[in-house]
């Protein structure tokens, strides 16, 4: 009976002992477990902060979420390399979407990288006066920046026209100017969407040599004293003028664009002494576009953002060699030579579209020349305003001499 009640009292001691052990281990196994699944946690919001930042860009084709209650549902696709403002967030493991700034859109943490900064954005067309009408657009909308496509949306937009061609419309979405074309509207109809005064016209004025204070060497008409630059230039800013470039002139021209009544655009000819506008145009922040007659000149004195280069020859600034006028070789040289230079000028300016005939001398010869060689603007004499529908292979400039007062800058512009 001892024997039998020491058994059962070790039996007991050896399960009651096990009973420990086991729940010893099983203690630590848990106690593993919960530490793992914290490392396992802190490791994924680590890894979701590594796809955080104020700004960042997709890095695939994206899928683009609207929440519906606690569910996200898709509406679109952003395509790979599109750039984001994100809304400030507190990251934690549940965290799957990202929401985009200014928007109601959210996107996966998976599908974007953090930038330092956002790429520059060409925001001129916020100068632009929106059309008096809207666009409707099919159920599925595509939106593009030149020929890439950025977005792909599953539902329709009701926007302002802000340019529009025989291709399609341009409307402002996620503060950018995008394409829709034609195969992607449903309707346009009238909305007014502004009441400011619209240009019916815009002056295109044309500068030749600035001399700096204290430099009276040039007695020619068309050289110009830094004192009167600064004067019309002080005019434009304290009048809100928008400076334009010939590119906007053209899409003006054409009626692809509504311009704000105060819109001008300054150009240069030839390119002597042009450097020095540089800095007046900087400081004052207006825009102008010299005409560069490309063998004179390297293109990279005059770089400024408010500096466009556009074309007047290459080596064909040279009077008396056809006739009448000052003998502009435009007139009569034979057209393989014309074309030949006008391309080399194109060529040596980054391809630009835009031409002044060299002492606003042509004729049906020399238009055909800056046609053939792919210019899409030609720009004469004249001396009164552009306006939509003139030949687009003619565009009048109004030249300012050195005896032209303020008073008749004035005039001349309004």
């Amino acid at each position: 009976m001892k024997h039998l009640k020491f058994f059962l009292f070790f039996f007991s001691f050896l399960l009651l002992g096990s009973g420990f052990f086991l729940l010893f281990f099983q203690q630590q196994k848990e106690e593993k477990m919960r530490i793992q699944k914290r490392e396992e946690e802190k490791a994924l919001v680590q890894e979701i902060q590594g796809h955080y930042n104020t700004y960042v860009k997709t890095t695939k084709e994206a899928t683009l979420y609207h929440k519906q209650g606690k569910k996200y549902v898709s509406v679109g696709t952003a395509f790979s390399g599109v750039e984001f403002t994100l809304d400030s967030i507190s990251i934690h493991k549940d965290t799957k979407y990202f929401l985009i700034s200014d928007s109601d859109f959210y996107i996966s943490y998976q599908d974007v990288e953090p930038i330092s900064s956002l790429s520059a954005k060409d925001l001129r067309y916020t100068h632009y006066l929106p059309f008096n009408e809207n666009v409707v657009t099919n159920d599925i909308t595509h939106l593009y920046l030149g020929d890439a496509l950025i977005f792909e949306l599953d539902f329709s937009l009701d926007l302002p026209i802000i340019r529009k061609n025989s291709d399609g419309y341009y409307v402002e979405y996620f503060n950018q100017l995008f394409f829709v074309p034609t195969s992607d509207v449903q309707k346009t109809y009238a909305k007014e969407n502004t009441t400011e005064e619209e240009a019916s016209k815009v002056p295109v004025t044309v500068y030749h040599f600035i001399y700096l204070n204290g430099d009276v060497s040039c007695n020619e008409i068309i050289c110009h004293s830094e004192e009167q630059i600064r004067s019309h230039f002080q005019y434009l800013k304290e009048q809100n003028y928008f400076t334009l470039t010939t590119t906007e002139l053209g899409l003006f021209l054409k009626g692809e664009i509504r311009l704000p009544s105060n819109s001008i655009l300054i150009t240069i000819d030839d390119g002597a002494r042009a450097w020095n506008f540089l800095p007046i145009l900087e400081e004052y922040q207006v825009n102008a576009t010299l005409f560069l007659v490309s063998s004179w000149y390297d293109k990279g004195q005059f770089s400024s953002p408010y500096m466009e280069i556009a074309s007047h020859t290459h080596n064909l600034h040279t009077p008396g060699v056809c006739s009448g006028g000052q003998g502009s070789p435009l007139k009569c040289l034979n057209m393989d030579e014309l074309v030949l230079d006008l391309k080399t000028s194109r060529e040596t300016l980054n391809g630009t579209k835009a031409f002044c005939y060299p002492f606003y001398e042509y004729n049906q010869h020399a238009i055909e020349a800056v046609q053939a060689a792919g210019f899409e603007l030609g720009f004469i004499g004249g001396g009164v305003a552009a306006t939509p529908g003139v030949n687009l292979y003619k565009i009048p400039r109004i030249t300012i001499h050195k005896t032209t007062s303020l008073e008749q800058y004035i005039r001349y512009i309004s």
